[in-house]
């Protein structure tokens, strides 16, 4: 009888302290994890401000590897958005969107839970450092109630090897990124119209020129007898390129889509969408170290091919006649 009355006892206090905290207990969590790694503040912005590698770092993407994954919205910042779907109770389904994004300092996302009424935030807070870039992660929650409040004590301890097995996997990843030789920017491009032609060549560089400069000709020479200004450099579109040859698209810009009808004239519209873009500085022949470089960010930065490159001819050959001061914008349409 002793022993059911000091049970009773127990269970009475558990109660009344459950009770207490329910009533009185914070309706808001924090919790934070830090670590610095070493590589530029706007090389880590860049991992943390979307989802494209999410996976490469996230601990919870070890719990279950089958788990169905959605990627939605931009590819990064505001509206970005991650989504999944798995059996594992130890992940079960939700969903991540940024909801702020300062350029090289802070990213905030918004989390939902199958099950759960709450919406916490976790954020991803940067800070130069000696060169490198101290990282905190967070997880906050306000306006916690009812029983929530209780459940809510073990959540450092629930969530936070999780967020240090993040944090370490982030270290490695970002500490382990390729020495890219070109400065290369994602950029959303709109589509322009233009009037070009299609070429062949060799892979020679001297034939590329050489063929090259004959289509020009041969679309300046058509835009010129009916009338048609030239809206901006020239540009290539690459159709294809390979040992066995390349095949291009030699183009002028113009004001507006035109009807043609000259033989070997086309008349089309650039892509219009996401791309990665990089800018050659020098002689056209050493232009192909860009696009292994584009190509390696392509891969390390998961995104796949969605169309054919092109390139922007800013500096005029004919005015310009040091190699080393041509400048040439390329880009590369990703998804």
């Amino acid at each position: 009888m002793k022993i059911l009355k000091i049970i009773g006892i127990i269970v009475l206090v558990v109660i009344v302290i459950g009770v207490g905290v329910i009533i009185f207990g914070p309706s808001e969590a924090h919790m934070e994890r830090s670590i610095t790694i070493d590589a530029p503040v706007e090389v880590v912005f860049n991992e943390v401000n979307g989802f494209q590698t999410f996976d490469q770092f996230s601990a919870w993407s070890e719990v279950d590897t089958t788990a169905k994954i959605i990627i939605e919205g931009p590819t990064s910042g505001v509206g970005a958005s991650y989504s999944w779907e798995s059996e594992n109770s130890d992940l079960g389904s939700g969903n991540i969107e940024i909801i702020e994004s300062d350029q090289n300092m802070m990213v905030k996302s918004k989390m939902t839970f199958e099950g759960y009424p709450g919406e916490p935030t976790a954020s991803w807070i940067l800070t130069e450092e000696n060169g490198g870039t101290n990282v905190t992660y967070t997880y906050d929650e306000t306006d916690i109630s009812g029983i929530w409040k209780l459940l809510s004590l073990g959540t450092e301890g629930m969530i936070s090897p999780m967020y240090e097995r993040t944090l370490a996997k982030l270290k490695e990843r970002v500490e382990s990124r390729p020495d890219f030789t070109y400065d290369i920017e994602q950029v959303e491009t709109s589509a322009s119209p233009y009037i070009g032609a299609q070429a062949s060549s060799s892979i020679d560089p001297e034939m590329i020129g050489q063929v090259m400069g004959e289509t020009y000709g041969k679309v300046m020479s058509y835009m010129s007898a009916n009338n048609i200004e030239a809206a901006g450099a020239p540009i290539s579109i690459v159709l294809s390129y390979g040992e066995e040859g390349t095949e291009m698209i030699c183009g002028l810009p113009t004001v507006r889509k035109f009807e043609v009808d000259g033989e070997g004239i086309v008349s089309g519209m650039t892509y219009e969408g996401l791309a990665l873009k990089t800018i050659h500085k020098g002689d056209y022949d050493l232009m192909e170290s860009a696009y292994y470089d584009l190509l390696d960010y392509m891969s390390y930065y998961n995104f796949d091919e969605n169309g054919n490159p092109w390139e922007v001819y800013v500096t005029d050959p004919g005015v310009v006649t040091d190699t080393a001061e041509w400048v040439t914008e390329i880009y590369f349409p990703v998804k």
